[in-house]
């Protein structure tokens, strides 16, 4: 007995597992990971509502300004800005609304890049997820408005056909 607590006590301390290599490759391996997701673009949601139509383009999306018709409303940025019917009736091309939202994300785009001494001169980039049921002429007012507010480049969401 002992002799066995004399190995015991006189026994050799383990050897402790050292993580650090082992960090170094998970954090390459997570930059990786990290830096293929990003390079291929937006990955965009539609919105609630919205059946995006089938496309055979293979362009990637950018980041942008959301502007997202449903049967029923029109949202910007997932917030509600009017009704589809209401566009429906309406004779004017430019949707009031619409444009009162573009243009308070215009002036919030021009502040922050003020904040970083930047300038905006470029057009302001839109993404509209159009319900694939949705009458053209409502599109057409959308395109109309968002041109009319500062937004020249105007994207149309869809779903790459396989």
């Amino acid at each position: 007995m002992r002799r066995r607590r004399r190995k015991q006590r006189g026994a050799k301390p383990t050897g402790k597992l050292r993580i650090t290599s082992m960090m170094d490759i998970l954090t390459v391996l997570l930059l990786f990971l990290l830096k293929s997701f990003v390079a291929d673009g937006e990955n965009m949601t539609p919105a609630p509502g919205v059946e995006l139509p089938k496309s055979t383009s293979t362009e990637s999306t950018e980041a942008s300004l959301v502007v997202a018709i449903s049967e029923n409303d029109l949202t910007v940025g997932g917030e509600p800005v009017t009704q589809v019917s209401q566009l429906i009736q309406s004779d004017r091309m430019l949707v009031v609304e619409l444009a009162a939202r573009l243009d308070a994300a215009w002036e919030k785009r021009e502040h922050i890049a003020a904040a970083k001494g930047e300038t905006v001169d470029e057009p302001g980039q839109v993404t509209i997820q159009g319900d694939r049921e949705i009458p053209f002429e409502v599109l057409q007012k959308v395109m109309f408005t968002c041109q009319q507010s500062g937004y020249g480049n105007i994207s149309l969401a869809v779903i790459q056909n396989s």
